[in-house]
């Protein structure tokens, strides 16, 4: 083996050694094995709402949505009533329920900067209250980056991804 060779090899073990322990140490752990989204049965469609129009935010297959969460760089915002949002939601996600949105409003904004980059979900493909709060959002209040989860939680919750709460049976 030659000496460029070996050094090779030894950068290496070292930078593998150095990740290592940073994700060890680090309270941002990357998990060692992945909870990914199966995507053998086709559950990794886009949905569309029959309101949707054009011009309308984008919408996220369960893939995507689980890589803007992995990404830790995007708010999720649940849309369901919070007794819905209590029993079980997206980790982390922040409540802002679009049918009592002014009740909640005064609460929510300091939570979502201007600049965010926010992905909203609520019930399912039955359900509109994404789509409708993402709209407000960006009408009322000038919300740029804003796109739709239409799986939401019952996607989000049949295959085991992070949540605060229970999942559902």
């Amino acid at each position: 083996m030659n000496k460029t060779v070996l050094q090779i090899v030894v950068i290496c073990f070292v930078a593998t050694l150095l990740a290592v322990g940073n994700n060890l140490v680090n309270s941002n752990k990357v998990p060692w094995i992945g909870n990914w989204p199966s995507l053998s049965d086709n559950s990794d469609s886009v949905w569309i709402s029959p309101s949707y129009e054009k011009g309308d935010p984008p919408t996220l297959r369960l893939s995507q949505a689980f890589d803007r969460f992995t990404s830790r760089t995007y708010l999720f915002v649940d849309a369901r009533e919070p007794e819905e949002y209590q029993s079980g939601h997206i980790k982390d996600a922040i409540n802002l329920p679009f049918d009592t949105f002014d009740d909640h409003w005064a609460q929510v904004e300091p939570l979502l900067p201007k600049d965010a980059k926010i992905v909203t979900y609520c019930s399912g493909t039955e359900c509109d209250a994404s789509l409708l709060l993402a709209r407000l959002l960006i009408q009322r209040y000038g919300y740029k980056d804003i796109e739709i989860f239409f799986g939401g939680w019952p996607a989000w919750n049949k295959h085991k991804l992070p949540i605060d709460g229970k999942y559902d049976e």
